[in-house]
């Protein structure tokens, strides 16, 4: 069993950023909220609760290694699915940012959850 750091952004249909993580994720057998990044948002945050009514169109979340998948959680059902990357120490360049399959509006309570394998 290992802990990662998940990181991540998503980009709002106006342009708007939230940065998401750092926060320690361990393989588990259940998915772990990953909430906005404390030090450009102040607290850490669900993103419904820090961005509701932004609609976001583009994002990735990243973990050093084994990252399976990653969503948007909305009253329990996945609204959308997050493109997800490892950062290994063999990698080089960087993914980016990526496209939503839907473009989803977020609202108060919707939450990034996100799964790592051993």
């Amino acid at each position: 069993m290992t802990t990662q750091i998940a990181i991540g952004n998503l980009v709002c249909g106006d342009g708007t950023h939230i940065p998401l993580g750092p926060i320690a994720v361990t393989d588990s057998s259940t998915s772990q909220e990953v909430t906005t990044d404390p030090a450009f948002t102040v607290t850490a945050q669900s993103v419904g609760d820090f961005a509701a009514g932004r609609t976001i169109v583009q994002g990735i979340v990243s973990g050093k290694t084994h990252a399976a998948w990653c969503y948007l959680l909305r009253n329990g059902v996945v609204e959308c699915i997050i493109p997800v990357a490892s950062r290994t120490a063999g990698g080089t360049g960087s993914v980016g940012d990526l496209p939503l399959c839907n473009p989803v509006t977020l609202r108060p309570g919707d939450k990034i959850l996100f799964y790592t394998e051993a």
